[in-house]
This record gives C-alpha cells, sequence and structure tokens, in this order.
C-alpha cells in the first residue's frame, strides 16, 4: 500500500507539472496586429506605427514598402513617406514558440504635396548663342515642367519641357523666364523678369574678381578677368597713393609691398569697341611689421595673419556678404550666443609688452558685450586685456589689461556709446604703463597704470566676440565685426589714422 500511494504521488506531481507546461505554452502563442496613428498622408509626411498584439513578444520585425527606414526592429517605430503611392506594411512577431506574420496591404496612401515653383541660372548676363544651364528646384515633387523665354524686345518665346534645360538665345536683349512645375494634384508658377540680358559677342561688359581682396604687405593677388563679350586686349591699372602696377595680361597677378587702399581699373577693347570698369578700394593691404594676427572676415572666419593661428567656433559665428563703403568683402556675423577661439600661441601672446588691437564694430545691442578677450579665464586679477561695450552708463566702450596686482582700467562715457547701428573703428592699444582708446582715427582717452605695466597673457585663448570665465562663457557679442587686427606692437597716431581709411 506504501508502495501504491508513493507511485500515485509522483504521477499526480507529473502530471500538474505537464499540465503547468501546456499552461505556459498556450500563453505565448501571439496574436499579431498593429495600427498607425493615420492612413493618409502626403508626400513628405512621416507616422507612428504601434503593435497591437496579444501575447509575450521577444522580437519585432517590420517592413515598410516605400518607406524610410524600410525595415525596423522597434516595437513602435516612426517612418517617412516621401513617394506618392499606396504601400503595404509587414509586421512579424517572434518568441520562443515561433513566429506570426501580418501584411496590411496598400494601408498606407501617400499623396502630393503642393508645389513651389523655383529654379536657378547659370548667368544672368549671357553672349549670344551660348549655352546656358535653367536648373529646376522646385518644392512639391513636380512631374512635368512648362518653361518660356519672352525675348522683350521681339516678342518671341523660347520653350521647354525638360526639367533642367540646356538653352541658347539667338536674339539680344533681356528675357522674361517663366516656370510652371506641376504633379498629378498641384501647380504652381513663377515669373522672373528680366532675368536674363543676352548681348552681342562684341559687346564688350568688362568685369573683374580677384582671389583676396584684404591682405597685408608682402602679398600677391591673382587677378582674374571676367568680362563679358570677346575682347583681344586688356589694359589693367591698380593704384594707390604710394604704388601703381599695370599689365597687358588677361589674367595677371601683382605683388604689394606698400600699406594703402588700391583702386582697380581694366579696361577693354576688340576691334569694334571698347569697355572699362573701374572699383575704389578694392584692394586692402594693411602694414606687416608687428602683425601677429589677421581676420577679415571675408570669406571665413579663419586667422589670414603670417601665424595663420587654429580658430574654432562656439555657437552661431558666421560671414555674410556685406560690407562697409560700399564694399561687400565680407563681415563677421555674430548673434549672441557664442563666439571664436583663437588657439593660444607665444608668437600671439601680448605678455608684458606693447601691443595693438584694431576692429570695425556695428552693434545696436544695449547688453554688455565683448569685443575681445586676450587671456583670462579666471576672473579678476587673472592675466588677460579685453575690449568691452556696455559695460554701465558711465563705460560705454571699455579697455582693460590686468594681473595679479590688479587692473588698469580706461572707459569711455560719451561719445562712447557706438552700439548705435553704425559702423565704427575702434582701437585700443597698450605703449608702456600707458593705454589709449582711439574711434574713426582719433585718440578718445589714454591712462596711465598706477600698479605697473599688466602681464596679459597666460596658456588661455584669445576670444573674439565672448568672454570666457572659470565654469562658462558670457557676455557675447551682438552685431556685425570686420578687419581685426592685433600687433605686437604699439601703433601711432598716424598708423591709426591709416587704418580707419583703410
Amino acid at each position: 500500500m506504501k508502495i501504491i500511494n508513493y507511485l500515485s504521488g509522483i504521477t499526480l506531481a507529473i502530471g500538474l507539472m505537464l499540465a503547468g507546461c501546456r499552461k505556459d505554452k498556450v500563453s505565448t502563442v501571439i496574436t499579431v496586429d498593429f495600427t498607425v496613428d493615420k492612413v493618409a498622408l502626403t508626400a513628405g509626411d512621416s507616422v507612428s506605427f504601434k503593435e497591437l498584439a496579444q501575447g509575450t513578444v521577444s522580437n519585432w520585425h517590420w517592413e515598410f514598402e516605400g518607406g524610410e527606414p524600410a525595415t525596423s526592429n522597434l516595437s513602435g517605430p516612426t517612418v517617412t513617406y516621401k513617394v506618392p503611392g499606396n504601400y503595404s506594411v509587414t509586421l512579424t512577431l517572434r518568441n520562443a514558440a515561433g513566429e506570426v506574420t501580418l501584411t496590411k496591404e496598400k494601408m498606407i496612401a501617400v499623396g502630393y504635396s503642393r508645389v513651389e515653383a523655383a529654379f536657378t541660372q547659370q548667368k544672368t548676363v549671357a553672349l549670344q548663342n551660348e549655352k546656358l544651364q535653367f536648373t529646376d528646384i522646385s518644392k512639391g515633387l513636380p512631374a512635368s515642367w512648362k518653361w518660356e523665354f519672352t525675348a522683350l524686345a521681339t516678342g518671341a518665346i523660347i520653350r521647354s519641357d525638360k526639367q533642367h534645360p540646356q538653352m541658347n538665345f539667338a536674339d539680344t536683349g533681356f528675357y522674361d523666364i517663366r516656370l510652371i512645375a506641376s504633379n498629378p494634384d498641384y501647380s504652381d508658377t513663377i515669373v522672373k523678369e528680366k532675368a536674363l540680358h543676352i548681348i552681342d559677342p562684341y559687346t564688350l561688359v568688362a568685369a573683374f574678381d580677384a582671389d583676396v581682396q584684404s591682405i597685408y604687405e608682402g602679398q600677391r593677388v591673382r587677378f582674374t578677368d571676367q568680362s563679358l563679350g570677346i575682347a583681344t586686349e586688356w589694359a589693367w591699372e591698380i593704384k594707390g597713393d604710394a604704388e601703381t602696377f599695370r599689365s597687358a595680361e588677361q589674367h595677371p597677378s601683382f605683388l604689394f609691398e606698400k600699406a594703402g587702399l588700391y583702386t582697380v581699373t581694366l579696361s577693354i577693347k576688340n576691334e569694334v569697341t571698347a569697355h572699362s570698369k573701374t572699383v575704389e578700394r578694392f584692394i586692402r593691404v594693411i602694414p606687416v611689421d608687428g602683425l601677429v594676427g589677421y581676420f577679415p572676415f571675408n570669406h571665413s572666419i579663419n586667422d589670414e595673419g603670417p601665424l595663420k593661428l587654429s580658430v574654432t567656433k562656439k555657437g552661431q559665428v558666421g560671414v555674410e556678404q556685406a560690407g562697409r563703403n560700399g564694399t561687400t568683402t565680407g563681415v563677421g556675423s555674430f548673434d549672441g550666443s557664442g563666439g571664436l577661439m583663437v588657439a593660444d600661441n607665444p608668437g600671439f601672446n601680448m605678455g608684458a609688452g606693447d601691443f595693438t588691437v584694431s576692429v570695425w564694430i556695428q552693434s545696436s545691442s544695449t547688453v554688455r558685450m565683448m569685443v575681445w578677450q586676450e587671456s583670462g579665464k579666471n576672473g579678476s586679477k587673472d592675466n588677460q586685456a579685453w575690449l568691452r561695450l556696455n559695460s554701465s552708463v558711465t563705460q560705454y566702450t571699455a579697455f582693460n589689461t590686468e594681473d595679479a596686482a590688479g587692473g588698469s582700467f580706461l572707459a569711455l562715457a560719451d561719445p562712447g556709446n557706438i552700439a548705435d547701428g553704425k559702423w565704427y573703428h575702434v582701437v585700443a592699444v597698450r605703449s608702456g604703463l600707458v593705454t589709449k582708446i582711439y574711434i574713426n582715427g582719433q585718440k578718445m582717452t589714454e591712462r596711465s597704470s598706477t600698479t605697473g605695466i599688466k602681464e596679459v597673457s597666460n596658456a588661455a585663448d584669445f576670444k573674439i566676440g565672448m568672454q570666457e570665465g572659470a565654469r562658462s562663457f558670457s557676455n557675447y557679442f551682438i552685431g556685425k565685426l570686420d578687419e581685426l587686427m592685433v600687433y605686437k606692437r604699439a601703433l601711432n597716431d598716424n598708423e591709426i589714422a591709416n587704418l580707419f581709411k583703410y
């Protein structure tokens, strides 16, 4: 009897275990389903999917016809559809018991978006019968294009149905350009009046450029003839206060050894006609003696001085094709979120020596702003020098040199308030114990340090457009800067007046 009871107990235990296993197996069976937040889309829209499975899921595999991404292993992926059409979605779910798959045919319907017609053109002025490229940049996935080029002098219309046509024009004069871009659901039209000027090949229009327009003494500039028409002769004249260059080459280069502003004239001619163009203040050449940093902001934020120091951006700092005195060679643009870091370099450090920092400034902001800062970082009595605007109502323009012995602080009230939207040339000079501020070529104020010559440099970087503190940056500049120059010597009154002219 005992043996029978014992065997019965084992049988019961095994039965319970098998029953439990059967129950677990049943609970792992998956019922697959899924949904999406919307099924009707416009090309470019994104949607989010969500699985609605019953049962334990250990792996998801989605397949999105026409979608980006095309597949996903997430439980709730987001997918973008850029091309119109009707698209299926497949979801496969897996666990230890196996896998199940569900496909919803043509679940997603993607329609066309509105068209915004737009185009670019290779040239705005071109020669008669010259081949020109026109490029469609319309938005909204257009599928057809209708171009019309209307000669204003004759009324003749040249047409094309290509997306990016290459065209040539026999009639001289101005042309209006019309583009109609369409997709199956939408259409849009853009018209540019007098967008193209076609000239006779023997009609000359002088034009030129240079590889660089702001340099220091001893650098070479290469000029490029960009004239329209068939010229057979060229005559260049590059004239400054101290030297003049001439050449009959089409693309000459010149070595500039004397500082100043240079006016450039190019005269061209052929057997039928002639034309010339003059641009004043086209080339700017600054003195090289003592120059250690030069930031013209013409095409980049780079240091174009002799040391070519490494420059990095913090925040939003860029270059705008704007300028002063009618030029558009470029200026540095600061929006109050960042500045530039110029890598520390022994050749750049001012230390206890004389120095000059010259810069053009345009701002309308009333907040406290750092224009430039040498070294610093650890606050009061750290080695540093800086130029700041709007320190207080009596310190609109402030220049400070400082070290462990204290600071030698120099500030202007009126007429130091230069944050009025106009361009100002501001120069800070340290000559021995004396510090000076110049505005627009004129010395405004100076003082002599009562605690000795300040040792203004340490291992910290030179900053443009912001102040560096021990834990963070602050006093970001808002506005534009141009032609920032750093000299390891004290420029005299005449040199500073000349920089203002440049």
